[in-house]
């Protein structure tokens, strides 16, 4: 290993103190198109439906609070 040669751009696995002082260099993965696209849309939709449910149990509860402009304001920024 030749510390002083500036012209080396690649940092060999061995160099121990570049990856102490920059860490190691992260090896891009390659990306599945195919597996970022599945969608459980079962548990989506039971999902969805806990939510719903949740939100009908404190709905007296919210109203009450008067939070609907807050809940309203939220939705809208999603």
């Amino acid at each position: 290993m030749d510390i002083f040669n500036r012209n080396n751009n690649q940092r060999s696995q061995d160099d121990h103190f570049s990856n102490l002082m920059f860490g190691k260099k992260e090896e891009p993965e390659p990306e599945h198109e195919n597996e970022k696209s599945k969608v459980d849309y079962m548990q989506l939709m039971q999902s969805v439906e806990t939510l719903m449910g949740l939100y009908g149990q404190y709905k007296p509860a919210i109203d009450k609070m008067n939070l609907n402009p807050l809940i309203s304001k939220f939705l809208k920024k999603g």
